[in-house]
């Protein structure tokens, strides 16, 4: 049995349904053009909701089942631009730091004039040049954000390790309105941004959580707690991709 023909007989039995259903046509291109993954997700759910509530009428099997994936699917977006927040401010605060402490007085050239750039980034920034290369463009032309746009998120995380006696004290112990957050110590925040970072490829690839990995919740709160230690008000982001918080649930906001 092909994959066509598997996928699509996987599907027909968990809707328990035959050639001669009215929307067979419909399953028959849908299969070709979703996720499998959330596919398979949403068939349990559908089985789910129909043994326990054998009564729930379903006008049409497909628009129901629709509606179950387009929820999966709104999730994925919507964890997706977190995923991007989250990277993005990370990314800037590390520039704005790093820049500052090791480039000349009034100048952004720590990345540029090799007797201040610190052995500890030379080898992500020599896989940045060769990108820069590569896309035609020329590194002297580019400020640090424009660089650090060309290191990898996992780069990043050992950039934040490499340099933590630079960046540690953005995660001291704070209070912000009333509320008292503890300090995040370097084993800590190594694992965290893995977790993020496992997650949030897991999302880049289309993927649903991994069920031996933290639960969204749990992936969100993390994300949460490094953004308000690094002063990034994620509250007022969230309001801008998920208005009523349905699927983002701040903790602390």
């Amino acid at each position: 049995m092909n994959i066509y023909d598997k996928s699509l007989n996987d599907l027909c039995a968990n809707l328990q349904i035959t050639k001669s259903d009215k929307e067979y046509y419909k399953f028959e291109k849908l299969v070709t053009v979703v996720n499998q993954a959330y596919l398979k997700i949403v068939l349990k759910e559908f089985n789910y909701i129909k043994t326990k509530n054998p009564k729930k009428k379903i006008v049409s099997n497909f628009n129901f089942l629709m509606s179950l994936y387009n929820k999966h699917l709104r999730e994925h977006q919507v964890m997706f631009l977190l995923f991007n927040i989250f990277e993005t401010a990370i990314r800037s605060k590390a520039v704005i730091e790093l820049s500052l402490k090791y480039s000349s007085n009034g100048n952004d050239d720590w990345l540029h004039n090799s007797s201040l750039t610190p052995n500890k980034i030379i080898r992500p920034l020599q896989e940045a040049k060769n990108k820069i290369i590569h896309d035609g463009e020329n590194i002297n032309n580019l400020d640090s954000f424009e660089i650090f746009d060309y290191i990898m998120l996992g780069q990043l995380q050992s950039i934040y390790i490499d340099f933590w006696n630079d960046l540690s004290h953005l995660f001291l112990a704070k209070t912000i309105n009333g509320i008292n957050f503890p300090q995040i110590g370097k084993r800590a925040f190594e694992k965290t941004f893995e977790e993020i970072r496992k997650a949030r490829n897991d999302n880049a690839h289309h993927k649903p959580f991994h069920k031996t990995r933290k639960r969204r919740h749990q992936i969100i709160e993390d994300i949460e707690l490094i953004l308000i230690h690094i002063g990034f008000n994620l509250n007022d982001a969230i309001n801008n991709i998920d208005s009523q918080h349905r699927i983002i649930k701040l903790k602390y906001s």
